[in-house]
């Protein structure tokens, strides 16, 4: 009796760390963090010292890993003293020391003569990760938004809460295809209808699958942009490829495009507030593009307001609000592209 309940929870602790066990090494890429590749690996992300330990050969500092490293993910029952770490050749900063991405919470002191940093000491992109994934988009009206399925309720156990919050376990259900184990997923809902234009579909949070069941997968809430609550619908996170250093330059004689509407409910928009542009893809409109108004009345360099695109479809650009003399945007202001990325 002893050896099979031992046997049975043998199997229930093997089937958690399934994925795991698949893993021996990741390849760090940019935005990489001890704290999310335990939460990843291990579904805990307090675990990240675990990594840390495993590869502290490489490691020196957790708050700094590059893109580029490959790391070593000891299974649980691992000893630390047996596994092992190479690293990608890192170039040295002034003075030797060598920079990476930033990990778990980190404060950068450093500053170069005169209190200047560049862009890529200070691993500055121009529009995060966390901005593009929290845009809104618009569907045209009398459509249905695409999305894979839904977030169905809370995953082991009852709860009273229709809120799931940071690091909670969700149960998602699906109208196709389950995405595999480690996908992350954003999760969405309608807030608004703009007359004529769109319906605003704004994003709540993103989920990583952590279990896969027939068309049923349990995923773990890792970022939170709203209220995330059951029913909540379920889409792929927006394609992300900027790196530190890229930046938009200015363009001459830049295109048009015309404010369609707003996300928010507001009368007045403020900086900040995302404004829906008639220009994507499709127009040659990408990530990290501005936009300004300028008051041609007042002259032709009076430069009022200035948007930058953080998200975009084929015909529709989402870009918030950078600067703003007075309450100068408006449904109907045309703005000019000013820069372009690089």
């Amino acid at each position: 009796m002893v050896r099979s309940a031992a046997a049975l929870l043998s199997v229930l602790i093997l089937s958690g760390f399934a994925a795991l066990q698949q893993v021996a090494t990741h390849t760090v890429v940019a935005g990489d963090t001890l704290w999310d590749l335990a939460q990843r690996y291990y579904q805990d992300p307090f675990a990240w010292r675990r990594i840390w330990d495993a590869n502290k050969a490489q490691v020196a500092d957790p708050n700094l890993i590059f893109p580029g490293w490959v790391l070593t993910i000891p299974d649980r029952s691992a000893q630390v003293a047996d596994v092992t770490v190479e690293g990608a050749a890192e170039p040295a900063g002034p003075g030797g020391h060598v920079r990476g991405e930033r990990t778990v919470f980190y404060a950068d002191t450093s500053r170069t003569r005169a209190d200047a940093v560049t862009s890529a000491q200070a691993g500055y992109v121009a529009v995060g990760r966390d901005v593009v994934y929290s845009a809104p988009w618009l569907v045209p009206l009398g459509h249905e938004p695409a999305s894979l399925g839904r977030l169905e309720d809370f995953a082991g156990g009852a709860t009273l809460s229709v809120t799931a919050r940071g690091w909670d376990r969700v149960h998602l259900v699906f109208d196709g295809e389950v995405p595999a184990i480690g996908t992350e997923l954003l999760t969405f809902r309608m807030t608004k209808t703009i007359e004529s234009v769109g319906q605003v579909a704004t994003p709540t949070g993103v989920v990583t699958v952590s279990e896969v069941a027939g068309r049923e997968a349990v995923a773990v809430v890792t970022r939170e942009y709203d209220r995330i609550m059951l029913g909540d619908r379920l889409a792929p996170v927006p394609a992300y490829g900027l790196r530190s250093g890229q930046y938009a330059e200015d363009v001459a004689a830049g295109a048009e495009a015309m404010i369609m509407g707003f996300a928010n409910m507001a009368e007045l928009q403020d900086v900040g507030a995302m404004a829906f542009l008639d220009q994507g893809t499709d127009d040659g409109v990408g990530i990290g593009d501005e936009f300004e108004y300028v008051n041609r009345p007042a002259g032709a360099d009076v430069v009022e307001g200035r948007i930058q695109v953080v998200g975009v479809t084929a015909n529709v650009a989402t870009a918030r609000i950078l600067s703003m003399d007075d309450a100068v945007f408006r449904q109907g202001l045309v703005v000019r592209l000013a820069r372009k990325m690089r």
